[in-house]
């Protein structure tokens, strides 16, 4: 259903201002979901007024809708970084004359630094160095530099260009601050045996880090003050050494940081000061966009963010919250608590890496399948506590090929939940995984489930019987036509509902190759 008051129209015709998502550019957070494809859900499941609760919350996406669309929402989540990220995309005392001094403030400090460091001078003309290609001995190779007018240039550094550059890094002293937290140890994400924070940055990066972390922490407690910290943490993976080079754009051109931990045999140093500066412009212009979309003071939702263990939620009554929508950790795909550690750190926040609900290859942390499967059922547990009786509870999840998404749909089957509707939200743009096998899910699958008063009789299916029963659906299926991925995906959960049956070590991939045979034509299955 459609707001029928102003400030939805004012959403709904604003929709042009979302096609760049500059709200959703500020920082970098994994899982993002399309802001419109949430206001939709929101819009479809909702009232005006209505409390929505998100236990998962990342970035927040569901949090900014549900202000905007004059929703109330609780934005919960155990880490850290995402708190962090939401009070900053959220807040709206700000003042960005006051935000632009200080920043001033901050560039009149750094400035002498920045030339000593960052300058490159030949033939009486000097450059700023905006980045570094460096191989993963930290050898400097080629700059790219800003002259004074003109585009960027690409410079090959001779042998004593190479070593003047080694030299004034090595003479470098690190005054200020910066965190010494050690990683933890896990080969899924690059994480070395004893790697710390600080091995991520060169020592140029993390001498300017260290330095405007200290600049930043200086100025008077603000919302702006924040918004300069949040800008410092959105651009800490853009200047380390996690920054691989596009070779086929160009020896200088960046790549962006994905998850883990990697150093390849080459990387760039990007200049942190420079990129600093276009990370403030990214947020700026997402803070602006989001501030020029709230409703009046009267249509506008409020917002409540939250750090509770959803295994746990101290304080939450039974029957309190109209809807939930949320999208489930996603196993050991993104550990995210582990891969947050760079923000985290340098934020100073203490994380509850015990109450992570996480499929972990980290030996250390025993967070192992069986964990995740009873942590999953504990949080969905609470989420049916917490929903009020024949509402809605919605949630994303990609990866259902694996261990994962059999214990979230054993979990809010075991739990009492109701299969309302299985749709696929396909994205503009796809994760290289999907990319490049054709035979995963395209998309999020997107679960509608509705609370039940009274919890069924659920049978639990044996791994040979879930075999069967499945192999029987897909059968089933395919005698009647081919059909995508996606759709034998949706056919398989559906029956599973219906059955109200929990299954037990289901290969899908295996399963569907020995069955049918995938015609890459057309994208879809076909019987054998």
């Amino acid at each position: 259903m459609l707001l029928n008051n102003k400030a939805s129209s004012d959403i709904l015709d604003a929709d042009h201002l979302f096609d760049d998502r500059r709200v959703y550019a500020m920082h970098k957070y994994w899982g993002k979901k399309p802001g419109s494809d949430i206001r939709e859900i929101l819009l479809k499941y909702t009232n005006p007024g209505d409390l929505v609760f998100d236990p998962f919350a990342g970035y927040g996406g569901v949090a900014i809708e549900s202000v905007l669309t004059g929703r109330n929402v609780i934005s919960n989540d155990l880490n850290p970084a995402a708190n962090f990220i939401n009070r900053n995309v959220l807040s709206e005392d700000v003042d960005f004359s006051r935000f632009d001094l200080m920043l001033q403030r901050i560039s009149q400090q750094i400035h002498p630094y920045i030339k000593k460091y960052y300058t490159y001078i030949k033939n009486g003309e000097v450059k700023e160095i905006i980045s570094i290609l460096r191989d993963n001995n930290d050898v400097p190779l080629s700059i790219k530099v800003k002259p004074s007018s003109g585009k960027a240039q690409v410079i090959s550094l001779n042998e004593q260009e190479k070593n003047d550059l080694i030299e004034a890094e090595q003479a470098m002293v690190i005054k200020d601050w910066f965190p010494d937290d050690h990683l933890f140890e896990n080969p899924r994400i690059s994480a070395k045996k004893n790697m710390r924070i600080k091995d991520l940055f060169p020592k140029r990066s993390l001498f300017f880090h260290a330095k405007l972390h200290a600049l930043i922490l200086n100025l008077p407690d603000s919302t702006e003050k924040d918004l300069l910290l949040f800008a410092f943490t959105a651009n800490l993976a853009n200047a380390s050494r996690l920054v691989p080079p596009i070779k086929s754009r160009g020896q200088l051109s960046s790549g962006a940081w994905m998850t883990g931990f990697y150093t390849g045999k080459t990387y760039i140093e990007n200049n942190v000061w420079h990129y600093f500066l276009n990370r403030v412009k990214r947020i700026k212009d997402g803070k602006k966009q989001f501030l020029q979309l709230i409703p009046d003071k009267d249509n506008r939702g409020r917002y409540k963010i939250t750090n509770l263990n959803s295994k746990n939620l101290i304080n939450f009554p039974s029957r309190s919250v109209d809807f939930i929508f949320t999208d489930f950790p996603y196993g050991d795909t993104v550990p995210y608590f582990e891969q947050s550690i760079i923000w985290n750190s340098w934020l100073k926040m203490p994380v509850d890496y015990d109450d992570e609900i996480v499929i972990s290859n980290a030996i250390s942390r025993e967070h192992d399948c069986e964990r995740f499967k009873n942590d999953i059922f504990a949080a969905c547990k609470e989420i049916y506590r917490v929903l009020k009786t024949d509402h809605f509870f919605a949630f994303t999840f990609n990866s259902l090929s694996g261990f994962e998404w059999e214990a979230i749909v054993n979990a809010v089957i075991s739990c009492g939940f109701q299969l309302k509707s299985l749709d696929v939200i396909v994205q503009k743009t796809f994760s290289p995984r999907q990319l490049n096998r054709k035979k995963v899910i395209q998309g999020d699958m997107l679960f509608v489930l509705v609370k039940r008063d009274v919890v069924p009789n659920v049978k639990a299916l044996s791994k040979t019987e879930t075999q069967n029963f499945v192999r029987k659906i897909i059968t089933e299926a395919l005698s009647v036509s081919s059909l995508s991925t996606n759709r034998i995906i949706q056919i398989v959960i559906q029956t599973i509902f219906k059955a109200e049956v929990t299954v037990d070590e289901l290969s899908f991939d295996k399963l569907l190759s020995e069955i049918a045979d995938y015609d890459s034509e057309v994208n879809e299955w076909r019987l054998v």
